[in-house]
Order: C-alpha cells, then structure tokens, then sequence
C-alpha cells in the first residue's frame, strides 16, 4: 500500500526538522572529551554569543566556575593551565 503524497510530505518535513536538531547538538553541545576537536573553535564561539545573549559576564562565570571547583576539591586550588599542571608533573617526576 504506497503512501499518499500528503504522508510523505509530512514525513519528509520531519526527517528534515529531525536531522537539522541533530546537526546543531552534534555541532554546538556534544562534549567530545577534554582535548581540542574539530569543533572546539565553533562551540567557544556559539557559547560565547549565547552568554552575551543571555547576560552572563564571562569574569563572573569563571569566578563561579572556580568557586565550584575548589569546592568539590575541598578548598584546594586548583591548577589553571596546563603549562602550569606539566611543569608540576616534571616536578613530581624528579
């Protein structure tokens, strides 16, 4: 039994609305994991104009972030770059 033009026009419209919603979470949400990808320029960008969207101050959202975290790791500070985290791993080494 073929489906009528209206059905697949419908399910056309949805496979379409459907990949497109994929397309941008893959693009500008997905975490691919700590190191720099294919998409860390794009999602810096997107996150950057959807704070200024928003409102959010980026100083005050790094001072939260770091708030957080030297919470989680009991008030120890934590290393900000990773310059600073190898030099101190070639210090523990030695």
């Amino acid at each position: 039994m073929p489906i009528s033009e209206k059905a697949q026009r419908a399910w056309k419209a949805g496979t379409a609305v459907i990949t497109t919603w994929t397309a941008f979470y893959g693009l500008f949400y997905i975490d691919y994991g700590p190191h720099d990808h294919v998409f860390t320029d794009i999602q810096r960008w997107y996150r950057m104009k959807l704070d200024g969207l928003l409102g959010i101050d980026a100083k005050a959202a790094k001072q939260i972030s770091n708030g957080r975290e030297n919470k989680n790791n009991g008030g120890i500070p934590t290393v900000e770059s990773d310059s600073q985290a190898q030099s101190a791993a070639g210090d523990i080494n030695r």
